[in-house]
């Protein structure tokens, strides 16, 4: 085993997303974008990771992304440059989405250096989705690319690029390929941390409470026509009793987009007017990112691509500053 002289467990490190703590020396995350944010004062960084498969991380390193960091399978040791000699902030973000498997966090050691009280953002969003919210495909070339998970980028989803145009910390619960109902659904994962073992521990709402939760859930629902409009409408109203049920004070937009268009997002959008008749709450708002330009391109199985993520992030971040006064 490596060791590694600074615990993940060293409370000057910040978590976000959903981290498993039952084994203390080793917190495990499966969910997009799950992030670990370290401040350092020195030129190098080492991270010690134990992957299930190899799953894929984003660095960022004051402020600017800084590529890929390929994980092994297994346990091993990585060294991130920091550049200067100085005080920096650095970013691991996930990249891949849960199917991947658990990645846990073993360590880390600031050689000719120290570590800095890291600090949260004071605003927070979460995203409840499908392929699209995990950024399935985003880095693929062309629609006719099948999926890979080294073209699976969550750090250049929508959900973050909106959540950095509007400085907030992100969580991201989705999966690709469920739906809002009636079957393989995400809300039916919504309470999981390490949502691929089953009997695994469930998430106790503690964390940040979001002061946004956007819900992009439909394209799969729609995929071989409209489904029941009753069911579909009361499951999406359930899940929107729920979310508020732990989050309160949280503003949920029910979303539309990239990937549908024609009838079944006319009819899906009668759908969200209805929810919001029902409901008639001022918390609840809808956001429509609009169909996908083929102009833009498209990423692997006909996904959103990064220039699509940029512009649904955009108009994302737009609403968020519109609606909470950012």
């Amino acid at each position: 085993m490596i060791l590694a002289p600074i615990p993940p467990s060293d409370p000057r490190i910040v978590y976000v997303g959903r981290f498993d703590w039952t084994d203390k020396a080793a917190p495990a995350c499966e969910w997009s974008a799950s992030e670990v944010r370290l401040r350092v004062h020195g030129p190098t960084l080492l991270a010690t990771i134990d992957d299930t498969n190899g799953a894929a991380w984003e660095k960022e390193i004051d402020g600017k992304d800084e590529g890929l960091v390929p994980l092994k399978k297994g346990e091993d040791t990585y060294t991130i440059d920091l550049g200067s000699d100085s005080d920096h902030v650095v970013r691991l973000v996930r990249r891949t989405e849960a199917f991947m498997g658990p990645t846990k966090i073993k360590g880390f050691e600031t050689p000719n250096g120290r570590l800095l009280k890291a600090r949260p953002k004071r605003r927070h969003l979460e995203f409840v989705g499908d392929s699209i919210t995990c950024a399935y495909g985003n880095e693929g070339k062309r629609k006719e690319e099948h999926f890979k998970p080294e073209t699976e980028n969550a750090y250049m989803s929508y959900a973050s690029i909106a959540a950095r145009d509007v400085d907030a910390d992100v969580t991201i619960i989705a999966w690709s390929g469920r739906k809002m109902w009636p079957d393989n659904t995400t809300p039916s994962i919504y309470n999981k941390i390490l949502p691929n073992l089953p009997g695994g521990p469930d998430y106790d709402f503690k964390g940040p409470k979001p002061d946004g939760v956007i819900i992009n859930l439909a394209t799969n629902d729609f995929g071989r026509g409209a489904p029941d409009e009753a069911g579909w409408t009361s499951a999406y109203e359930g899940f929107i009793k729920r979310v508020w049920s732990h989050y309160p004070k949280a503003q949920i937009y029910a979303t539309t987009g990239s990937m549908m268009f024609g009838a079944n997002l006319a009819t899906l959008k009668t759908y969200i007017e209805k929810i919001k008749s029902d409901l008639h709450d001022p918390r609840l708002h809808s956001l429509d990112f609009g169909t996908q330009d083929p102009n833009d391109g498209y990423g692997a199985d006909w996904h959103p691509n990064i220039t699509t993520d940029e512009k649904m992030g955009a108009k994302l971040a737009e609403a968020l500053k519109h609606d909470l006064g950012w």
